[in-house]
């Protein structure tokens, strides 16, 4: 199954990561992630690239990955699954 990381197109932003695409059936897109949201923490952890992204996504394993996500300004945690 694919992991989540490489179900968001993303790239690097002032802060965090900037999400450009979205899998529509994956699980990013379930838990309402959305182009132009930015990713600041995945599992409590700063990302600031997609690399970083990808290793903190992967050392959720099974479990879901806790993402710190500023979407429209305002922060908000979400669980996201991954398959």
């Amino acid at each position: 199954t694919p992991e989540l990381a490489s179900q968001l197109g993303v790239r690097r932003g002032t802060q965090g990561v900037v999400v450009t695409g979205v899998d529509s059936g994956g699980p990013a897109a379930e838990a309402g992630i959305q182009p132009d949201d930015v990713i600041l923490e995945v599992n409590r952890q700063p990302v600031r690239s997609a690399t970083e992204l990808r290793t903190a996504v992967r050392s959720s394993g099974s479990r879901p990955a806790l993402l710190l996500i500023n979407p429209d300004g305002r922060s908000l945690f979400m669980a996201v699954q991954p398959r």
